[in-house]
């Protein structure tokens, strides 16, 4: 029998929580998992993975986003998913589809170099967390986030509800919270994960003090089909990190080693994955000074800025962002997430961005979130040992341990990435 007692903490409605929950036996977990609800607010990365693990561990939940489709934004292209990433994604993933993100993976024939705007060699300004491994098995795999994204959406697609914004939540008197969400009446659950990136409304509403903090830099990424123009060959050969005056060029090439219909297939049959050509991904980091970036939403102004902060670069590095579609290129400001702060003690969290941005110079921000997914599943599943509420303490403390680190490392490697040239 469920014998749930109630604290209340004055000062905050969401403070009105379980105090624990006495659970005879195995199988009166199971009925309380079964009765046990997640809302997940966000359909990223982060915000599936978690719906995945849940899944395993035989959790009920649901996912709102608010864009009206998976495809309703430019994705990001490229993404590291390093060894905690991988390990993360085999934990809440069921075999097939875990042998299909890697089977998606890029090839790369060799670990990558680090060249000067003039593609002269660089030695000693690796950040710490890029593994460049060139071993079977081992090292950060180059994926396509759309691709990731649309395997993490694969077997819970009747739990992922698209054009439904999250607009508020109310902690009610017995303990489950009560979320809404644009076009549908509130909905109650047994806890509400805030996955909903750096602009998280769940954050504003439980932790608005935690806003991220503007680093004053900015990515500018984009993408150009391969194979280039003749002659132009200095980028197939594995990632190219170009380190300026001030600011680092990313150049990866994306080669896939088979249609990915075709994989999906062979490896998880109720997989649609979108058909994907070979591609040379490329990032601009940096302050956005360095660009003559002022606001973020001049990206109609690129061609022009990016022809500015590269004067004086390799003809083929210039070429490589000039001639990529404008449609296909982005800019995005770049934010550090504030985990150590506190937030009510109650049935609502948060994972990833929302709580914890951080700069792509690390490679960490993904990594983080998958991770921080794959701990809130399990030690929800795990409920059997121990009080939900203090459970989810557990996680919290846990994520922000791991967060405060990840940041620390991206900002070590930002610091080094926008250093002049000596």
């Amino acid at each position: 029998m469920l014998r749930p007692n109630v604290v209340i903490t004055s000062g905050c409605p969401c403070a009105i929580v379980p105090l624990g929950f006495e659970i005879g036996n195995r199988a009166e977990q199971k009925i309380f998992m079964r009765d046990f609800q997640v809302i997940i607010v966000g359909a990223g990365l982060g915000g599936p993975c978690l719906a995945q693990g849940l899944k395993r561990a035989g959790i009920g939940f649901d996912v709102y986003e608010r864009d009206a489709a998976p495809d309703s934004r430019v994705p990001g292209y490229r993404i590291r998913i390093d060894a905690g990433g991988q390990r993360a994604l085999s934990a809440c993933l069921p075999p097939g589809l875990f042998g299909l993100f890697r089977a998606t993976a890029s090839v790369s024939p060799s670990a990558g170099r680090f060249l000067t705007p003039q593609l002269l060699p660089v030695t000693g300004r690796t950040p710490e967390s890029w593994d460049t491994d060139e071993e079977e098995d081992a090292g950060d795999l180059s994926v396509n986030r759309q691709t990731l994204r649309e395997i993490l959406l694969t077997g819970i697609e009747e739990h992922v509800h698209f054009g439904h914004g999250f607009t508020f939540y109310r902690c009610m008197d017995d303990a489950s919270v009560e979320a809404s969400f644009e076009g549908l009446p509130p909905i109650s659950c047994s806890l509400l994960v805030g996955a909903d990136g750096v602009n998280s409304q769940v954050r504003q509403q439980l932790a608005p003090y935690a806003v991220p903090t503007d680093t004053g830099s900015i990515c500018l990424y984009g993408k150009i089909e391969l194979p280039l123009a003749a002659g132009s060959d200095h980028f197939c050969d594995g990632t190219t990190v170009v380190f300026a005056d001030g600011c680092t060029a990313i150049f990866d090439p994306m080669r896939f080693q088979e249609d990915f219909p075709s994989l999906a297939a062979r490896f998880a049959p109720d997989c649609n994955l979108t058909p994907m050509v070979d591609y040379l991904y490329w990032a601009l980091i940096g302050p956005r000074q360095r660009f003559g970036f002022e606001e973020y939403d001049h990206v109609q102004d690129l061609p022009i800025l990016l022809r500015t902060a590269m004067r004086g670069w390799h003809p083929d590095l210039r070429q490589v962002i000039s001639r990529s579609e404008p449609s296909a290129v982005a800019a995005l400001p770049i934010r550090s997430g504030r985990p150590e702060v506190l937030w009510p003690f109650g049935p609502v969290t948060l994972l990833g961005d929302a709580i914890h941005a951080m700069s792509p110079a690390g490679g960490l921000g993904a990594n983080t979130a998958l991770e921080d997914a794959r701990v809130l599943s399990e030690t929800l599943g795990n409920t059997r040992a121990q009080p939900v509420n203090v459970a989810l303490l557990d996680y919290e403390a846990n994520m922000r341990e791991r967060a405060t680190r990840a940041i620390a490392a991206s900002e070590r490697g930002a610091a080094m990435l926008f250093e002049n040239l000596a």
